[in-house]
């Protein structure tokens, strides 16, 4: 079933016949072939004894960068520059002769770093962590892959992509008070509408009525939720919670697992799709069929940077590809993920409660021609973004970005753009999303 066919068909129908043709909608990835070989080739992977899972993930390894550099010109010259041959590897460990990629050279790749081959894919934009977002050219197959993960890491938990719904608190609601996915069966409800009390009885009608089995969402919001579930003796029957895109505590999990009686989990990964990890009690397990990770000492003890090659996306391969995140080995040792906020930067907005970068990140092409930004916040319920541009935005370009900030924050905090010419950072010179001047 395609894909555009039946978005024509959902965009013409009212929301209560949207539901009641889910069984109908689901099937776009349910029965999507790429979906389905992705979830037997996860099912047969997890039958393997270890050491075979390292053989078939080496195999895959070698097929990407045999991969870039028959068809990815940036990899072509570097391999050669560095007298590396993929095709004669033996060990994982010989990737190591070639340099980490960092988003700068990704960006001064260009072109370079596209596959040559004629590949469906679609664009996407990285919020911006480290000041600069990224532009981002997926394989439209991608798409179905992910979810094949997502779907392998629930099952346990009772999880069936033909018949679970979910909610989602996270990102906005395109100018209206939830957006509905129905190929995911999911309804998704800004975090920023949730933080007004207010709404809290209309919402849970709403999640109520729809009868979800997992919520995913920033941890900031579904803590938040779980306290106003119970400051007025209200229950959802769930199956999981799912953590993600924000950093979270024990004490998140301890509340949302008190109130809703379920298992909380959370997952890892990113706009790049090149790496994909599932936490489960607090220790994060890198999933070995979608890329191979790798793990570079800083200058802490028993802490280390993730840097990372992804399977399942070609058009724009992704090799040694470090991020801006970092997981200490525990005692036994255990991954903890850290992540790129050791520190939880955050925003305050007017009924005081905290906004955390996952929820202010721009994800939009205008970010293009921006160098880096930057919040800056001296008042309660106020802030400046801060742009410094890489090339001149248009007056149209700079009104986008405002009506994409005011929708996401459906006036929880006034944003006032301001461009500069440089950003602030922190005494070791690292770049930060936020500068909060507010006493908290």
């Amino acid at each position: 079933m395609k894909f555009d066919f039946v978005k024509k068909i959902y965009e013409k129908i009212p929301i209560k016949i949207k539901f009641a043709f889910l069984p109908l909608f689901v099937k776009v990835i349910a029965d999507n072939p790429v979906f389905k070989k992705t979830c037997k080739d996860l099912e047969d992977f997890s039958k393997l004894e270890p050491g075979e899972q390292d053989k078939v993930q080496f195999e895959k390894l070698k097929e990407t960068l045999i991969y870039a550099y028959n068809h990815v010109p940036y990899y072509k010259q570097l391999f050669e520059k560095y007298d590396f041959k993929p095709e004669k590897m033996v060990t994982v460990d010989e990737i190591k002769n070639i340099p980490v990629l960092t988003k700068e050279k990704v960006v001064e790749a260009a072109e370079d770093i596209y596959s040559d081959e004629e590949i469906p894919y679609y664009t996407s934009y990285t919020g911006g962590s480290s000041g600069k977002a990224l532009k981002c050219l997926l394989d439209k197959d991608s798409y179905y892959k992910e979810r094949a993960f997502f779907t392998h890491f629930l099952e346990p938990l009772g999880y069936d992509p033909k018949k679970s719904r979910t909610v989602s608190f996270m990102g906005h609601n395109k100018g209206k008070e939830f957006y509905f996915s129905p190929i995911k069966a999911d309804l998704a409800i800004s975090p920023f509408r949730l933080f007004r009390e207010e709404n809290f009885e209309d919402i849970f009608k709403l999640i109520s009525d729809f009868k979800p089995d997992f919520i995913t969402c920033y941890a900031s919001a579904i803590t938040y939720f779980a306290k106003l579930c119970k400051k007025y003796n209200k229950m959802l029957r769930l199956k999981g919670v799912v953590f993600t895109s924000e950093n979270w505590t024990s004490e998140d999990i301890e509340i949302v697992q008190s109130v809703f009686k379920c298992k909380v989990v959370s997952t890892y990964g990113h706009t790049e799709r090149a790496v994909f990890g599932y936490i489960v009690d607090e220790k994060c397990i890198f999933d070995k069929l979608y890329g191979y990770t790798e793990l570079i000492p800083t200058d802490i003890e028993n802490e280390f940077q993730i840097a990372c090659t992804g399977f399942i996306s070609h058009k724009m391969p992704l090799i040694r590809y470090v991020t801006d995140d970092v997981i200490q080995v525990q005692e036994d040792g255990s991954y903890k993920l850290i992540g790129h906020r050791k520190s939880e930067v955050k925003l305050i907005g007017k009924n005081g409660f905290p906004i955390f970068k996952g929820a202010m990140t721009l994800h939009m092409a205008e970010t293009q021609k921006v160098r880096a930004y930057q919040y800056v916040q001296n008042e309660i319920g106020k802030a400046e973004l801060h742009i410094v541009q890489e090339e001149e935005l248009t007056n149209k370009e700079l009104k986008n970005i405002e009506n994409y900030i005011s929708q996401r924050c459906e006036g929880l905090l006034d944003v006032e753009i301001k461009i500069v010419h440089e950003v602030q950072h922190t005494p070791r010179g690292k770049y930060i999303w936020a500068i909060c001047n507010v006493e908290q």
